[in-house]
């Protein structure tokens, strides 16, 4: 994929991201507007909705302002992080679930509604993995290859897991079976990306490689609290985290591709 189809695809994700933070914003109003006759105490779900929000608002920034920074680079290590970033705009789409509970629609779209959210978890969670793998001397440079392949390892995980929609968890997610196993996809995935950042780091001896791979350990810490404990003001400590990871992977790999 040549440097300006990398662009496009990062401008149609970037759009897509702002498409969905409207989406969110026209559902926080709606909700609000439902809840005048509702018993609003036992219906609000004000944390996931405020982190799901500002996570979302996180993406349509990254996804626009960093792509102009990178404009010139073809990195792949870069582009995959940019198409992590454009994968968080997925959290604000838990706020429809809200909606559905408010105006008592059939919980089986609220079930579809947690696949496509954790579709969006999973593509991120990949696609930093395949970022870390692009931080040392990989010759591969199909990314739309790779960009399909993860789109359907995270496809196939977020379909194949068990939702019960009975049971709404307090992240405005219905509950999923299997967790010992998403655990340890989760845990797997952000262990090896870490791992593959520190051995670029190690094999380079470059300052700005261990800096990158220390972004990424907090960035990826960070996205782990802000998905998991949003039922909390916990959560924004995620975002906080999230987003201090960001800006500095961001501009450590800047000034590593600088002068490439």
């Amino acid at each position: 994929m040549r440097l300006a189809v990398r662009k496009v695809f990062l401008t149609i994700g970037a759009v897509i991201s702002l498409l969905f933070f409207f989406s969110y914003l026209l559902s926080l109003v709606l909700g609000i507007w439902i809840m005048k006759d509702s018993r609003w105490k036992e219906n609000l779900y004000l944390w996931p909705i405020l982190v799901g929000g500002v996570s979302s608002a996180f993406s349509v920034f990254g996804g626009f302002g960093f792509r102009r920074l990178f404009r010139r680079m073809s990195s792949l290590e870069i582009y995959f992080f940019l198409v992590f970033l454009i994968t968080l705009s997925f959290d604000g789409l838990r706020i429809l679930n809200w909606i559905f509970l408010l105006k008592q629609i059939t919980p089986y779209f609220g079930g579809m509604m947690t696949r496509i959210v954790y579709f969006g978890y999973f593509m991120g969670l990949f696609c930093m993995f395949t970022s870390s793998i692009y931080s040392g001397e990989i010759s591969y440079q199909k990314a739309g290859t790779l960009l399909s392949v993860l789109g359907i390892l995270s496809l196939a995980l977020s379909y194949s897991m068990p939702v019960d929609i009975t049971a709404l968890t307090p992240i405005l997610l219905y509950r999923v079976g299997g967790d010992e196993y998403l655990l340890l996809v989760r845990g797997g995935l952000m262990g090896l990306t870490v791992l593959s950042f520190a051995r670029s780091a190690f094999l380079s001896r470059s300052k700005e490689e261990w800096s990158i791979c220390v972004a990424a350990a907090v960035l990826l810490l960070g996205r782990e609290i802000a998905f998991f404990h949003s039922d909390t003001p916990l959560g924004f400590v995620g975002i906080f985290l999230l987003g201090i990871g960001s800006f500095y992977f961001s501009r450590k790999s800047y000034l590593k591709h600088l002068w490439i």
